[in-house]
This record gives structure tokens, sequence and C-alpha cells, in this order.
């Protein structure tokens, strides 16, 4: 059925993987980074923009990402690795539990009391002290240059607040009027920090997505409302987008809970890029609410045990409701799926040639 594109889905070598995982290179007509360019710049790409077009990239440099155990680069932090978690690059401890593979702060004790007096209890890293030309050299063979470089920023500016003042209290300085203007000198400083960061990812590390921590929602919805979110949130996001944009960068927004109701508020912040988590958002609803708008990742309910005729009928399914212009991304989950890559990139060729 589809012989014409047979040979391009040949494997023709392997791309280095952060835990080893295979990562194979196929003999496709455009590289996946320019393919996934193309849709992200509202054109049609080639095939099905594929997460597989980025690497994963949070280096060790960034202490954030070595005391949240997730450093992901030429010397990983791998599962079963010794990890205690420790103080992040603003001295907030974060407690690493081994059940979750993950580390958290222990509520309760918050680095800022009084956001009004921030300054009077951190202080904001210095980035020229940091060693970004010997990261750079020791990650030149991991970061390659026909995949995007996504590279993450684990506390965006929700999370980083919570981490600092605990989740109540943020989330009482969001609506009070005695609060807000702390934190919006907070937000001020810290995207100002963030144009900086963002700036050397790209310079050093030729990075091309920011991947933005920073979850809004719980499992029942969004933690506040969306007349909040605006306020609060949406200004810094949109200058955030803005410091990537001008270093010829995309962002994503790595956003969990059920955020349907606030889902506006991201395209409204000119988010690139949006992967909703699964089993609790209502794609279709975001789809139509600003699939136009941001790329979103679009689920697809595939298991490994399925047979090839099923996951061939999902794939087309996908295709049918989500592919035709290129600009959704799907997501099965953290499991390989066989052959439901390799079923999309063909269905994508045939649909995207015509």
């Amino acid at each position: 059925m589809f012989e014409k594109y047979a040979h391009e889905w040949e494997e023709i070598g392997q791309y280095p993987s952060a835990w080893g995982m295979p990562n194979p290179k196929r003999n496709f007509p455009i590289s996946e980074k320019d393919n996934f360019k193309l849709a992200l710049d509202g054109k049609q790409p080639m095939y099905i923009p594929s997460m597989s077009a980025m690497t994963a990239f949070s280096p060790r440099l960034v202490v954030d990402n070595v005391v949240r155990a997730w450093v992901l680069e030429a010397d990983p932090i791998r599962p079963g690795d010794d990890i205690t978690g420790g103080e992040d690059m603003f001295g907030v401890f974060w407690e690493y539990v081994p059940i979750t593979g993950g580390s958290m702060v222990r509520p309760g004790d918050p680095k800022i009391p009084d956001i009004n007096r921030f300054e009077d209890y951190i202080t904001f890293p210095n980035l020229d002290e940091w060693d970004w030309q010997g990261s750079a050299d020791s990650n030149k063979d991991y970061l390659v240059e026909d995949k995007m470089v996504r590279v993450w920023l684990m506390n965006g500016l929700n999370e980083r607040i919570i981490s600092l003042m605990d989740f109540a209290n943020v989330m009482v300085a969001y609506v009070d009027d005695d609060l807000k203007p702390g934190v919006h000198r907070f937000f001020d400083q810290l995207c100002n920090f963030y144009d900086d960061l963002i700036a050397r990812f790209r310079k050093y590390y030729h990075a091309d997505v920011l991947m933005f921590n920073d979850d809004w929602g719980t499992q029942r919805g969004p933690q506040f409302s969306i007349d909040t979110a605006r306020e609060m949130l949406v200004p810094y996001i949109q200058r955030i987008v803005e410091s990537c944009h001008k270093n010829d960068m995309y962002f994503e927004l790595h956003s969990c809970g059920k955020n349907d109701l606030i889902a506006p508020a991201f395209a409204e912040a000119n988010v690139d890029i949006w992967m909703p988590q699964e089993d609790i958002n209502d794609f279709d609803l975001l789809y139509r609410l600003i699939g136009d708008k941001v790329m979103l990742g679009m689920a697809i309910k595939a298991s490994p045990e399925m047979s090839e005729d099923d996951v061939f009928a999902l794939a087309k399914d996908f295709m049918e409701k989500y592919g035709k212009d290129g600009r959704a991304i799907p997501s099965a989950g953290f499991m390989p799926v066989p052959r439901l890559d390799e079923f999309l990139y063909f269905l994508s060729r045939e649909a995207y040639d015509k």
C-alpha cells in the first residue's frame, strides 16, 4: 500500500540517546527538525511531526535539573542512580522521593514568607559564573544538528513561585490586592533572568525549543480562574515567548492538569506547543478551542498489545481528525506501540503529497 515511501522508512543509523533507548535515524526526504519547523511556522510539513524530532536536553549545568533528578544529556541521571535532591538555583531544598522518581519541596517553611519583600530572602543566580562552554563541549556529540534541541526549564513561573512560597500562599497572593504587586515585581525580575538564560541556551547549545515546566492544573480543573491567569501569568508567559522568538527558538508550555477552562489563555500568551496531560483532558474540545493557534499534542489510545490492524485503524483515525494540516502531534504515552509511528508516517506522506 505504501511501497512509494517504504525506502524512506529505512533505518540508516542511530542518534544518541540519554538513556540508551533506540533512537533510529531514517531515510526521510528532509530532516525531522526541518519538517517540524515547517509545521511550527504555519506551513505544510512533508510528514506528520513527531516528538522524536526533538532531542530532550536538561543539562547538568543547571542545578535545578540535578536536584529534581531530571538530567538528560551526555552524562545523564539514570533510573536507579543515587539521588538525594538538594538546593536549586534559588536556594530552595528539593527532597528526592524514590517511589515517584522525582523531587519535591517539603511545605511549611517557605523561602519567601512575604512576597512584597522577596529581595530580602533570595538572590538571583549569576549566570556568568556557570561553565557554559564546558557544558557545551561535553554535549557536542549528544546535540545533533538534524534534530531540534529541546532544552528543559524545570521551574517556570507558577511552579517557581510555589517552590518559594508554598502552594496555598501563592494562590492567596494571586488574588490579594496587597500581595499582587510583589508577585508582579518578582515575575518581572524572573522574566529578565529567564531572558538571559534563554539567550545562553541558544548561544551555547543551539537550542531550538524551550520546554517550560509550569503546571497550572489539578486532576479536576485549573488551580485558578482564567481571569487570574490573564492578570498574573499570561503577560509574563508572553515575555518569555518573546525571549524565545527573538533567539530563533520556539516555546513549548508543559502544563499538566485538566486545563480546558484556561486553554484560551495559552493561545493568548502566544504559546507555540502544548502537550496536554492524557486521560484527564478532552482532546477534541482542546483542539476546537485552540488547535488553530497552538500546536497540540493529541492523545492516541494505543497500547503495545494491539494488533497491527487495530494500530493502523487508530493511525488512520488520527490523520482524519487531527492530521490534515500537520499542526497536531501524535502522543501515545510512554510505551512504544509497534508500527504506530510507521503507519502515521506513511499516511501523512500520502496525505500531504496530495
